[in-house]
């Protein structure tokens, strides 16, 4: 029986030695993946448990910080309105007075901006919620301090009074001078009473600058066919009741709240943006938090386009960052869903930069044709 001999090729051990540490790199290379990837989802898993503990947090602590300021501010207000009630009145100092109202304003504009501040991770209702409060503070401040100081009766003496002088009386249809009496309105804002620094005009253009404007709260009330321009660094501009009225403003440090407002432009930049009660009206704006509406409709928005000498300036007085402008992130307070873009308001479609000095002219021209009537 003849045997069959087998040729087995020869492999040199260089061969071998290369080709096990082939499938071994491989195989740790698989692992290497495996576990890279199983670290990166629980990084992942572990981002996203560390962002909500930490919304969770901020929202918690706004919350025990905003009612500690409250109850704070809160218990200012009756222990002057107590201690003040006890003394005799000749006792009471209207300087120690005006003091302490003084420092409980500040306090209460420096817990609406912790609550303007915080309004990026706040909801609608928390945000409502809590300016309700604020509004409170401020109308509990103003109610103390008109029964605590109470104005001196009118009486006669030696200083003349000069008549305010119409801004432009060539336009102006009505011949009245807004007195104190006439220009104090309750605020529907605050709830508190206002001495508005324009009100009960028709067909006027006004022009406010320098000194008139700078830091200053302005107010302005029932205007009709107007059209201010406010070229400085207001503190805080309030609109209410007004109609087919243009308003531009500078930089405005604090805040701009208007209400009542109907087919009407506003173009401002501010810290935060408030509109209340308010229709087709056309917002210009630039805003560093999160602008709110309530009680709106058919508002249209766009970023903030106004210029004037000086304005560079007024921007750094009034500490607005030119390069944060939040003026698409509206919260409508009639309108809570996050799913469903508020049909309330919308962008302005198309926008383009509007000429305001032509549109300054247009109405100077339009108004002095009527004048002439």
């Amino acid at each position: 029986m003849s045997s069959t001999r087998l040729s087995i090729p020869n492999v040199d051990n260089e061969t071998l030695d290369g080709n096990a540490i082939s499938k071994k790199d491989q195989i740790l290379e698989r692992l290497n993946k495996r576990n890279k990837e199983r670290q990166n989802y629980l990084d992942v898993k572990l981002e996203q448990r560390n962002k909500e503990t930490s919304d969770a947090e901020g929202v918690d602590y706004f919350s025990q910080a905003f009612a500690d300021k409250v109850r704070e501010i809160e218990a200012r207000i009756k222990n002057l309105s107590e201690t003040s009630a006890k003394k005799n009145p000749g006792e009471n100092s209207s300087i120690d007075l005006a003091r302490h109202f003084t420092e409980i304003t500040l306090e209460i504009q420096e817990l609406q901006r912790y609550l303007t501040n915080s309004t990026m991770f706040l909801t609608d209702f928390k945000i409502k919620a809590c300016q309700s409060i604020v509004n409170d503070l401020l109308q509990s401040c103003e109610e103390a301090k008109v029964k605590l100081m109470p104005k001196k009766k009118f009486g006669f003496s030696g200083r003349k009074v000069t008549p305010k002088p119409c801004l432009n009386p060539k336009l102006s249809k009505t011949d009245n001078v807004d007195g104190a009496e006439k220009n104090e309105h309750i605020s529907t804002i605050t709830g508190s009473k206002v001495s508005w620094t324009l009100s009960n005009r028709t067909n006027e253009y006004i022009c406010l600058k320098g000194d008139e404007v700078h830091s200053k709260d302005i107010t302005i009330a029932h205007l009709q066919n107007c059209f201010v321009e406010l070229q400085g660094p207001a503190g805080s501009v309030q609109i209410s009741h007004c109609s087919n009225s243009t308003f531009l403003c500078g930089p405005i440090a604090r805040s701009l709240f208007a209400d009542f407002c109907t087919n009407s432009t506003l173009s401002a930049a501010c810290q935060q943006m408030r509109l209340h009660s308010s229709e087709q009206c056309q917002i210009y704006l630039h805003v560093t938090c999160r602008a709110i509406i309530e009680d709106c409709s058919k508002i249209g928005v766009a970023p903030y386009n106004y210029d004037y000498t000086g304005i560079d300036e007024d921007y750094n007085h009034a500490k607005i960052n030119k390069e944060v402008n939040n003026y698409t992130d509206i919260a409508d307070f009639n309108w809570l869903s996050s799913e469903v873009a508020s049909p309330n308001w919308h962008l302005i479609k198309d926008f383009h930069a509007i000429n305001w000095v032509q549109k300054r002219q247009e109405f100077l021209t339009r108004n002095m044709d009527n004048a002439s009537l």
